[in-house]
């Protein structure tokens, strides 16, 4: 966006360096004719002047016998016609024009009474000028904004329009060909990080597929495992039943012994799935990158301002200090929004707020939201995986979230501490890390 508002400011500048030095030469012209025609006009009276000094004749006949002696010598600067008006003919009006392009000036006899005035009217040059800077300068622009509209079209929309149907084809097509590598500096990065999600995406389908075959795996063998032990169960209820092993205590004893080891295979089996499902939720591998504090906690107002508005929650997120740090800033958002899926489920809707702040030894980050709190005795197994509260009777979900969350720190080097806080009605949780 930056370099798209550097090209429009440029565009402006240019129009705005164009108009100016168009109204720039405009008045120069003009004040530099006014000039020109105020000079000339001078000069013509005052050779008028000596004339009627010299000669007895009337001033309109010097000027009708002169005026093409004047035009010859002032060339282009010469009027286009010079008329004298006596100041004692009433006839006439007193003003011949009043336009800019007419200099008047008084003529005086030889013992300096007033004898008339002399008016020159001059051609209207800056009116040609102007309606051709005025073409040039509509040329320009329209070659600008042409220039500027192709560029736009060629450097940014044709290639976006190539672009576009990229992520798509990457979604349906497992197979699909990544882009080319472009220095480009409007899509350069933009096809850098494409490419990035086709490799991302890429992994996750290969992974998906090994889950999906070990889990296939692990669930043909739980059901042959778990066949045997219910089938002997079975068995004995149906001895039991039946009378078979009789009714002596001796008897009772051994059949209870019998199905108390087959229930625990089955409960051991039952534990094993479980494991194995955690696991593989929640695998995460670390991307170590530097960055600045401030920039996770930009990071969650832009993903999380929006839905806490739509959902009529006060959210706020701040940021007390920004050191630079080492750790997956995405990583570390993935913390983040574990916590505030988990406020947001479990609090009231009355507030939630996350802080970020440098610490002596790390940095850390509060999550804080109202709504029921969790007893002190359930504290110290929220962070199990498959693990509800108390509070979650009424709330779907897994269980996982925290347990992934408290996953993610360890990996980081971190970890997440929760408590209550009862006299603001709140439960906080804290992720501390240590600094790199």
């Amino acid at each position: 966006m930056k370099p798209l508002i550097r090209l429009l400011i440029a565009v402006s500048a240019v129009f705005a360096l164009l108009f100016g030095c168009f109204a720039l030469l405009y008045s120069g012209r003009v004040q530099a004719q006014t000039h020109a025609y105020y000079i000339t006009t001078n000069r013509i009276t005052d050779a008028l002047q000596t004339i009627l000094r010299d000669e007895a004749v009337t001033p309109a006949a010097a000027v009708s016998a002169h005026e093409a002696e004047w035009r010859l010598e002032f060339g282009k600067e010469s009027p286009e016609q010079i008329h004298f008006l006596s100041a004692e003919d009433r006839t006439q009006p007193i003003f011949l024009s009043a336009d800019k392009n007419t200099a008047a000036c008084a003529v005086r006899n030889a013992d300096g009474t007033l004898s008339g005035f002399l008016f020159c009217t001059y051609p209207d040059r800056i009116t040609d000028t102007v309606l051709r800077l005025g073409c040039l300068l509509i040329a320009v622009c329209w070659l600008l904004i042409t220039g500027t509209v192709l560029y736009i079209y060629f450097r940014m929309l044709a290639p976006f329009r190539r672009l576009s149907e990229y992520p798509a084809r990457i979604a349906r097509i497992p197979t699909a060909e990544k882009l080319p590598e472009s220095k480009d500096r409007w899509f350069g990065k933009y096809i850098w990080g494409m490419n990035m999600l086709h490799d991302t995406l890429q992994a996750d389908r290969r992974h998906i597929g090994q889950m999906e075959a070990r889990h296939r795996k692990m669930l043909a063998s739980i059901a042959h495992g778990v066949k045997t032990p219910l089938t002997n169960i079975r068995l004995y209820a149906d001895a039991i039943g039946t009378g078979l092993y009789g009714t002596g205590p001796e008897s009772a004893q051994q059949i209870a012994e019998k199905i108390t080891a087959n229930a625990d295979k089955i409960g051991q089996l039952t534990s094993e799935l479980i494991e194995t499902a955690s696991t593989s939720v929640s695998s995460y591998a670390p991307e170590y990158g530097t960055f600045y504090l401030r920039e996770l906690a930009a990071l969650t107002r832009q993903e999380f301002t929006a839905r806490m508005e739509l959902n009529r929650i006060p959210f706020s997120v701040e940021c007390e200090s920004n050191p630079l740090i080492r750790s997956d800033l995405y990583g570390l958002f993935r913390i983040i929004t574990q916590l505030l899926g988990n406020a947001e489920k479990y609090g009231d809707g009355s507030g939630i707020s996350v802080v970020l702040n440098r610490q002596d030894e790390g940095f850390a980050i509060i999550v804080r939201n109202r709504g029921d709190l969790l007893p002190e005795s359930e504290l110290p197994f929220i962070f199990g995986s498959f693990w509800r509260g108390s509070n979650a009777q009424n709330t779907e979900g897994s269980g996982i979230g925290l347990y992934i969350s408290q996953q993610i720190a360890s990996a980081l080097g971190g970890t997440i501490f929760a408590r209550r806080l009862p006299e603001s009605g709140e439960m906080e949780f804290t992720a501390f890390f240590e600094a790199l």
